[in-house]
């Protein structure tokens, strides 16, 4: 997982998706208003499927819920 911080939320995904090793192809994030439709692919997603992760429906801010993510990626 990549670190949020100083980064744009398309920037953030764009690298997310480029960090992962996955078979199974997320899309591209254009519409930022959808984060949480988003993420929620991500943690589908054959690299993260097996973790367990916060909802990203809980948080407003992308950044909060991407911070979380990260630091509980990390520890594992």
């Amino acid at each position: 997982m990549i670190n949020p911080t100083n980064m744009t939320l398309t920037d953030w995904a764009d690298s997310v998706i480029l960090s992962i090793n996955s078979d199974e192809l997320l899309g591209r994030l254009d519409d930022e208003t959808r984060w949480q439709d988003w993420a929620v692919g991500l943690l589908t997603s054959g690299t993260f499927s097996t973790q367990t992760l916060p909802d990203p429906y809980q948080f407003s801010d992308w950044r909060d819920w991407a911070m979380r993510a990260y630091i509980m990626l990390e520890v594992n």
